[in-house]
């Protein structure tokens, strides 16, 4: 009976024990669960911290009023502008999964970003030499495992920053292997919206003799090329490789893989990097094979940033075009039977590619956005 008493109280603790030894498993299950989730989350809250923070940078830019004061300054209702596309952006994610975001963001300036200018708020003006947005976001999401434990919540953080600067390298889809003399550049800037004459129809159809409508009574005036004409002179077509390329015949608008040739770059952009100073090759446009490329990026992708050159000669009498800075424009209309190119400045555009150091003396209106770590 002893030895029957002492195997049943050994069986009765093996089963205590086993449900001990459940319990823990079943609750570093959880807590495993959870911490998984917590870092997903923390993940997920430093991403959307990121994009807010270069959405927000990029609407900073589009608010300058003034590019050439220093500091910069912007618009009296620029911080609203800022605010609310923060705000749509991190209301419109959808994958949150039941967790609750929280926000602020503050200015900071690209030297010392981890500092602060102020508050983005819902009115007023941005601070005059603010060039970045700062975005901290809070997540509060349900635990899975935790609440047994009295822990229903748990809550991560995260933050980004990113700020603006004059663009020094350009990469992506606003490319575009069309390049404006700097003769070319002070023309857009002063008309604002001008014709560029890529096949030189206009300055090869002139109208010899014409009537000032709002001078009538003086007669027939001298042809002079009108004030918004770029004449072909002052525009070239360039590669973005290191050589010259020519059109070519298939569609490069829809081309999955990169091709050297102007149709794909008029259409995606480039994928090279083109930087300040670097020579420029020329390309070699065949309009007929051309003219379908250029409708097809007004009709679908309107916004161009333009490289723009000096010419520079090399070994005294070697001739080549020398990338100096970059312009926004927007197209307007397409002749394509003229060869004329109708297109708008933009004077605060931000694309992708790299900003250049400070002091660098190109700031033009076109802003690359960059996050900082």
């Amino acid at each position: 009976m002893f030895r029957q008493a002492m195997f049943a109280r050994t069986r009765g603790q093996a089963a205590v024990l086993a449900a001990l030894a459940f319990v823990l498993l079943v609750g570093a299950l959880g807590l495993a669960l959870d911490g998984a989730n917590a870092f997903g989350q923390r993940r997920l809250v430093g991403n959307a911290a990121d994009a807010a923070a270069i959405a927000g940078t990029r609407e900073l830019a589009a608010q300058i009023s003034d590019p050439t004061a220093s500091p910069i300054s912007f618009r009296s209702n620029g911080s609203t502008k800022v605010n609310a596309v923060i705000e749509a952006f991190l209301s419109s994610r959808n994958d949150l999964h039941g967790a609750t975001l929280t926000w602020q963001a503050f200015y900071v300036d690209r030297l010392t970003p981890d500092g602060s200018l102020g508050a983005v708020i819902d009115g007023g003006k941005p601070p005059s030499g603010a060039d970045g947005v700062r975005v901290e976001t809070t997540i509060t999401f349900p635990t899975y495992f935790m609440g047994a434990f009295g822990r229903r919540t748990l809550t991560v953080s995260g933050n980004g920053t990113a700020v603006f600067g004059p663009l020094g390298t350009a990469v992506g889809q606003d490319l575009t292997p069309l390049a404006l003399s700097v003769t070319g550049l002070e023309k857009l800037k002063s008309e604002e919206e001008v014709r560029l004459d890529l096949k030189g129809y206009i300055v090869d159809h002139p109208v010899l003799e014409y009537i000032d409508p709002s001078n009538p009574d003086a007669g027939f005036q001298p042809y002079t090329l009108p004030v918004d004409v770029i004449t072909a002179a002052d525009i070239k077509h360039v590669s973005f490789a290191e050589v010259s390329a020519d059109p070519e015949t298939g569609d490069d608008c829809l081309s999955a893989t990169p091709v050297d040739a102007l149709t794909y770059w008029w259409c995606q952009g480039s994928p090279n990097k083109l930087r300040i100073n670097r020579e420029l090759p020329a390309g070699a446009p065949n309009f007929p094979i051309l003219n379908p490329t250029i409708t097809w990026r007004k009709d679908h992708r309107n916004v161009l940033v333009l490289p723009v050159y000096v010419d520079s000669v090399r070994n005294d009498d070697e001739l080549y075009h020398q990338l100096v800075n970059f312009v926004a424009v927007e197209i307007v209309r397409f002749n394509s039977t003229e060869g004329v190119l109708t297109v708008r400045h933009l004077p605060n555009y931000a694309t992708a590619g790299a900003m250049v150091g400070d002091g660098s003396g190109v700031e033009t209106g076109v802003w690359a956005v960059n996050l900082t770590r």
